[in-house]
C-alpha cells in the first residue's frame, strides 16, 4: 500500500513539475540549438528547430489535461449563472 501511494506521489509531483516547467534543454543539441556536422559544417538542431528547447515528457499531455479541466470549469461557471 505504501508502494502504491509513493508511487502515485511520485507521479503527482512530475504532473506539477512539467506544468511548471514544460521544456527543458533539448538532448541532441545539449541546448546550443545548433550541431557541428561531419565536415565542421555547423547547422541548425532538427529536433528542436534551433531554439535549444524541447518538451519534456508527458508535457503535452498533462497541458491537454489542464486546459481541459479550466475549459470545463468555466462551462459550469458560464451555464450556472
Amino acid at each position: 500500500m505504501t508502494h502504491l501511494l509513493m508511487s502515485l506521489a511520485i507521479v503527482a509531483g512530475y504532473a506539477l513539475f512539467v506544468l511548471v516547467r514544460p521544456t527543458g534543454a533539448c538532448r541532441k543539441c545539449s541546448g546550443w540549438g545548433s550541431r557541428r556536422g561531419r565536415r565542421r559544417k555547423v547547422s541548425a538542431c532538427g529536433r528542436c528547430s534551433a531554439t535549444g528547447k524541447t518538451f519534456r515528457p508527458g508535457a503535452r499531455l498533462v497541458h491537454r489535461g489542464a486546459a481541459l479541466a479550466i475549459r470545463s470549469i468555466r462551462e459550469r461557471q458560464e451555464g450556472g449563472s
